[in-house]
């Protein structure tokens, strides 16, 4: 029995004609469907097909027909799928995606050109471009990360100041040690450098005895305001863009002047030096937990300016060579012993036997943990003792208990004075609802108070 589908191959593959005894429809459909010059693939009509000559190889005539029918694709404006129907015949495995890339963008969507000028027409006109001012400008160079300078480093000569200098460029390896060196505390610790910044500072360690490596500015006429200029010809001095040094100032405003200098071997043989006139006061300043570099930096200077025998800053204080605290202090750092931070434990080897211990707090007068006795601070009898150790806290929780136990412990060791006589609550009184000092402002007071008594108790014996 023959199959339907061959009698369909047989009947589209030959011109004769089967009788049947009842004319189908569906026959005669097959035969125009599938009749030799439309099994072609779509758009190569026999009809549209140039002849080849005789003498051209099969691999020739299909590519000219191919090519014919891309030519006529293009001259009647036929559809792009047409096209890539006939491509992909001869690429195999190849995407649409990837013919895609070789047609024209007018032959995928004719009618689109239309559209997309009636879209640009509908939107909105453009906002006006916003120009930066001056200010802008500035701020965005100075937010810069890094500078990339394709000059090198200058050395030149300034005959008014008589002083040689170098413009140091960006891609100089001395650039980024001083940007390390400044930026970085733990830098300076490493290499053993103190950096000062501004003219009275610097004037201020170049008095004190320090040793000056270099020095930074972005203005070559601001080294005349330096008392020792005379001085500068054996350091070296930078000058760089003032960009630059904004970025590594520790200030809103950059003075344009930061001294490098070496940090001695033995501080204290330098402060006892620079102290040589003046006489101590048998006081020693305790600092528990104040973290505010400019409240520290006051403090020492408060110390230095009534004479104090030593500081010591106990764990969790500000650093004391921090670049804020240097200027809070304004060289006060250079004439004060300075401890620490230390540890609590550490505390005892500072003390002396025999010493009264003070504490500058302000809370109530019924607070007398652990035997101290609360008192206005100019009613305490500080000469009752041989020295004395002023215990100051931050303006927030004030001195810790751990202190206040280890004052208690202290006192009870040593049974040459009733532990009671020897443990204070300083009180300074306020008025006017205002709750408490600040941190520097009220030891100031009490070191004032304390120096004269001790001047005083001084001059009567």
């Amino acid at each position: 029995m023959i199959r339907t589908w061959k009698v369909m191959r047989f009947c589209a593959q030959t011109s004769v004609r089967v009788p049947f005894y009842r004319q189908f429809g569906v026959v005669s459909c097959v035969q125009q469907k599938l009749a030799s010059s439309l099994c072609a693939p779509r758009g190569t009509r026999v009809s549209e097909i140039v002849p080849e000559a005789s003498s051209s190889t099969p691999g020739d005539r299909a590519g000219k027909k191919q090519s014919a029918v891309q030519s006529e694709h293009t001259d009647d404006g036929w559809g792009a799928e047409d096209e890539l129907l006939n491509n992909r015949k001869s690429i195999p495995n190849l995407k649409v995606s990837e013919l895609l890339k070789d047609v024209p963008r007018s032959k995928l969507r004719p009618e689109r050109k239309s559209a997309d000028a009636s879209r640009e027409a509908a939107k909105p006109p453009a906002p006006p471009v916003h120009r930066k001012t001056a200010i802008e400008k500035d701020t965005l160079q100075i937010l810069q990360h890094r500078y990339q300078d394709p000059n090198e480093s200058e050395e030149r000569y300034d005959k008014e100041l008589k002083l040689r200098y170098t413009i140091l460029q960006s891609n100089d390896a001395r650039h980024r040690d001083l940007m390390m060196l400044i930026g970085s505390r733990k830098n300076r610790e490493r290499e053993r450098m103190l950096v000062l910044e501004g003219r009275r500072l610097i004037m201020d360690g170049y008095q004190a005895g320090l040793r000056l490596e270099a020095i930074v500015t972005s203005d070559v006429k601001l080294l005349a305001d330096l008392t020792f200029r005379a001085k500068l010809k054996a350091c070296p001095i930078f000058l760089v863009k003032r960009q630059t040094m904004m970025e590594w100032s520790s200030l809103t405003t950059s003075p344009g002047l930061i001294g490098i200098f070496g940090e001695p071997s033995n501080m204290s043989e330098l402060v006892t030096r620079n102290a040589t006139g003046s006489k101590r006061l048998p006081v020693t300043v305790v600092c528990d937990n104040i973290r505010e570099p400019n409240n520290l930096g006051s403090i020492v200077r408060s110390c230095a300016a009534v004479s104090v025998r030593e500081v010591i800053l106990l764990k969790g204080c500000a650093h004391p060579w921090d670049l804020k605290c240097l200027r809070g202090g304004a060289g006060a750092h250079f004439r004060v012993p300075i401890y620490g931070p230390i540890e609590t434990y550490q505390l005892p080897e500072h003390v002396r036997a025999g010493s009264i211990f003070v504490v500058a707090d302000n809370k109530q007068p019924t607070d007398e943990r652990n035997g101290f006795r609360w008192k206005h601070y100019d009613r305490i009898d500080y000469g009752s003792a041989d020295h004395v150790v002023l215990v100051i806290g931050g303006e927030t929780y004030g001195v810790s208990d751990d202190i206040r136990s280890l004052i208690h412990q202290l006192t009870h060791n040593d049974g040459e004075q009733a532990p009671q006589d020897r443990k204070f609550l300083a009180h300074i009184p306020l008025a006017n609802g205002v709750e408490s000092l600040n941190t520097a402002s009220a030891l100031s007071v009490i070191l004032y108070e304390m120096r004269r008594t001790l001047l005083q108790l001084e001059d009567t014996t």
